[in-house]
Order: C-alpha cells, then sequence, then structure tokens
C-alpha cells in the first residue's frame, strides 16, 4: 500500500507534484526524486499524444520497495506554473534542485537518503542537480556521457542512414526527393536560426522552438558532472534505444568515481519497453506510439529493485558502522 500527496513546489515558479510513500508505520522513508527526459512533459512522464507513464509506474516499484519519491509537472507544463518553451537547461537543473531541498524537508523524508532517477534528458540533469545537492545514488535511464547536440547530431547521422536504406518505390523516391540532403539542409538553417538569436523562444517554418534550451544543450557537457558524482549508480539503456548511443553506458562507467552497476537490455527502447520490431529508426519510433499501451519492461523494473535492495542494505550497513564506531 501507498500514500499519494499533492505537493506545490516552490521554486522559480511554482511547481505541481505528486509525493507518494509507503503506507505503513510512522517513519521516514528513504527517497526517489524523479527527473523529466525532454519535451513537454508531465509527472508521469506524459505528453500530448504520448503517454508514456514511466514514472506513475516507477512510484509504484519503488514504493513497494520501501522508498518514497517525488515527480513534478515540468515548468509550463499540467499543473506547474510558467512557459515550457521559454525554459533553459539551467532553469530545468534548478527546478529539480528546488524540488530535491522541498522533499528533504517533509516529515516522512529521510533527507540522508537521496537518490536521483533520471529518463533520457534527465540523465544529464541529475549530475547537474548533484553538484548544488550532493546525493546518495543515481538511476540514469536511457542515458547519455555527452552533449545532447552532439547525441542530436548523431541521432541525425543515423536516420540519414535509415533513410538511405530504404528499398523499392519508396527507396526510389527517396533518392528523387533527395530526402537526405533536405534533412541536413533543415538542421543547418535552424542551427543558424537559433545562434542568430539570443530570444529563449522563436518561430521556425511557423513553429515554437525553445531556442533558449536548444543553445544551452550546445554549452552542458554532462561527462564534466558524472566525474563527481562519488555515490552508488545505475545505468540501463536498451539494445532497441535509437535516441541514445548504448555505449555511453561504458562511458558513464569510466566517468563517475563511485560504484556503478550497468545493464543492456534486449530488444527495450527509448521507452523502456521491449519491441520485436527490426533495428531500424523509422520503424521503432512509428512503433512507439503502439508500445506505450503495455507497461514499462519487466525486466528493466528487476534490475531497479535488485539495485534498491542492495543500496538499501549498503545504507544499513553502514549506519550500523557508524554507531559502532561512536
Amino acid at each position: 500500500m501507498r500514500k499519494e500527496m499533492e505537493v506545490m513546489v516552490q521554486g522559480e515558479y511554482p511547481l505541481a507534484a505528486t509525493l507518494t510513500y509507503p503506507e505503513g508505520e510512522s517513519q521516514k522513508y528513504p527517497l526517489v526524486v524523479m527527473v523529466h527526459g525532454s519535451g513537454p512533459t508531465d509527472r508521469d512522464s506524459n505528453a500530448k499524444g504520448m503517454p508514456m507513464n514511466i514514472f506513475k509506474q516507477l512510484s509504484e516499484v519503488v514504493a513497494a520497495e520501501g522508498f518514497a519519491s517525488i515527480r513534478y509537472d515540468k515548468r509550463g507544463v499540467g499543473a506547474s506554473k510558467g512557459d515550457f518553451y521559454e525554459t533553459g537547461v539551467h532553469d530545468l537543473i534548478n527546478d529539480a534542485h528546488a524540488v530535491v531541498e522541498f522533499a528533504k524537508k517533509h516529515p516522512k523524508i529521510d533527507s540522508e537518503n537521496v537518490i536521483l532517477l533520471g529518463h533520457s534528458e534527465g540523465s544529464i540533469i541529475a549530475p547537474f542537480v548533484n553538484e548544488k545537492v550532493s546525493v546518495d545514488g543515481m538511476i540514469l535511464l536511457a542515458g547519455t556521457a555527452e552533449p545532447l547536440a552532439e547525441t542530436l547530431t548523431w541521432q541525425r547521422e543515423e536516420i540519414i542512414k535509415d533513410v538511405r536504406t530504404v528499398k523499392g518505390f519508396q527507396g526510389w523516391l527517396i533518392r528523387l526527393l533527395k530526402v537526405d540532403e533536405k534533412i541536413t539542409k533543415m538542421n543547418d538553417d535552424l542551427t543558424v536560426a537559433l545562434l542568430a538569436s539570443d530570444e529563449p523562444v522563436i518561430k521556425y517554418k511557423g513553429k515554437k522552438v525553445n531556442a533558449k534550451w536548444n543553445r544551452e544543450h550546445i554549452q552542458f557537457d554532462v561527462s564534466k558532472p558524472l566525474q563527481k558524482v562519488t555515490c552508488p549508480v545505475l545505468a540501463i539503456t536498451g539494445t532497441k534505444d535509437v535516441n541514445v548511443k548504448v555505449s555511453d553506458l561504458e562511458k558513464i562507467k569510466s566517468l563517475v568515481q563511485g560504484e556503478c552497476e550497468t545493464h543492456i537490455i534486449q530488444d527495450m527502447t527509448h521507452l523502456l519497453r521491449k519491441t520485436d520490431v527490426e533495428h531500424s529508426i523509422s520503424k521503432i519510433l512509428n512503433n512507439n506510439k503502439k508500445s506505450v499501451k503495455q507497461p514499462i519492461d519487466s525486466e528493466l523494473k528487476d534490475k531497479i529493485i535488485s539495485w534498491l535492495r542492495n543500496w538499501k542494505n549498503r545504507q544499513v550497513k553502514t549506519e550500523n558502522a557508524e554507531q559502532m564506531v561512536k
């Protein structure tokens, strides 16, 4: 059994959140703070047309293991105030930091035992939050060990490769229309427009673009704060994740200073579900809306549960050792 409580975090803008904790004895619980991936997502990891429910499901997983959790609507999303499109990377880090500090003061929370759980972009944000407030554990799901701008460049190169492998009439048409060249030109044009402006939001081909966020990600290199992480880390990526490089798991392990456990889950995508779809960017992305109807992967849950149990046992042993020294 667990209890959920609606709370409001007073950051630069008020952030609406849900605090979940096991229902039972009146005690303090270790805390898992959930940090979102990119896009206008709410506390449950849901965006318009893409109900991923990643954090909602993970809050149930960690509560069953005796952990409290807090998950929040991004700035300008759901019941949170502010403007999503004007939000930069600095703002995302500050918001996550504000959520950590808020939750640590709650009477149900053991402020000495805090874990950051980041999914996708959240895995970039979490190490920067750790620079502001040292945490006791970190779970990085579908993460990266390089600046997001580099990952996005890699994604585009993979898309172009994918486009060039299409066979039959469709492939002939793609080559006739020079789709690969158009993808490159569109990105180059957008980059020029972003760098030519200092506005937080620009219009590009009639659509709003969060320019501040894009520009700031060029400056943020997660490999630097990862080198300052001394707490235990769990990093997991799937073999069919076409958004990040699976090889970055080993980079994360080599960069962090603390104990780091890594797992590659066969056939798991960026949305933390398994698929039997062929390893092709277009096919996996097209299958995403279908895959989110399934719960997040059971093997992923098992890895997180196992790590949380080991983490908790380690904390108990440390506390006992400290008491013996006293």
